[in-house]
């Protein structure tokens, strides 16, 4: 006999003090057609889905609601190449095209230097720099890999006292995951916005369709924009 399960979580409910917006990865490398190289191996979901105006649409509602927003971006060092330890298929891909590079973060008279940040392809998305760079939005040092094993979201988010996430990014089934992952793990209600997401796809198999199976089982919310935008408008004014 065939097991079959069906989701059943409570309607998650939004509680404005203690909800965060969580996004990963709005930078170039993802979201810039001419400067990013993961782009294109998302680009179908995200044109499908139109993912980048369904992100600017949470973080708007967000920044006018005045809700929490936590960006966890991904980028590197010229000190990380010392690693030697094997990153996995993917990790090595990236390493290989130079993913998300960086210079050190401070110029020779060692102050905090942008110079080699701006317009690069670790540099955040110019489109979102309104919301990112609004002096709320709290920018988390980088995520070296996919997860928040190696960065302070959590920290952040505990900090803030919040428990409940709604959660977007372009890399769904790779860091965005990672993230969902982590923060269940670590207590926190979540919400994932399944057409603010991107994913990788190959010959094998439809990536998209398979992270949304996989957030029906661990998410405690799957949500749309438009669903996602109601709820936070409620919730901020109940």
């Amino acid at each position: 006999m065939a097991f079959k399960f069906t989701p059943r979580n409570p309607e998650m409910q939004l509680d404005k003090p203690h909800t965060a917006l969580v996004v990963t990865d709005l930078q170039n490398e993802f979201l810039q057609p001419a400067t990013g190289t993961y782009y294109e191996m998302i680009e179908d979901t995200l044109k499908a889905r139109n993912v980048v105006g369904n992100l600017e649409s949470l973080l708007k509602t967000a920044q006018e609601l005045g809700y929490y927003i936590i960006h966890s971006p991904h980028y590197y060092y010229p000190s990380d190449a010392q690693w030697n330890v094997p990153p996995g298929a993917l990790g090595d891909y990236l390493i290989s095209i130079g993913f998300c590079g960086r210079n050190n973060p401070w110029n020779e008279s060692f102050e905090w230097d942008l110079k080699d940040f701006k317009g690069q392809r670790a540099d955040f998305y110019e489109p979102f720099k309104k919301y990112l760079m609004d002096g709320h939005t709290c920018n988390c040092s980088p995520h070296k890999h996919m997860s928040t094993e190696s960065n302070d979201v959590v920290k952040q988010l505990r900090m803030r006292g919040v428990k409940k996430l709604i959660m977007a990014g372009p890399a769904g089934n790779i860091c965005l995951e990672a993230h969902m992952r982590d923060l269940i793990e670590a207590g926190f209600e979540i919400a994932m916005v399944r057409d603010a997401a991107g994913a990788i796809s190959n010959e094998e198999g439809d990536g998209y369709a398979g992270q949304m199976n996989v957030w029906r089982f661990l998410a405690n919310a799957l949500w749309t924009t438009e669903e996602t935008i109601a709820k936070m408008k409620a919730a901020a004014v109940a």
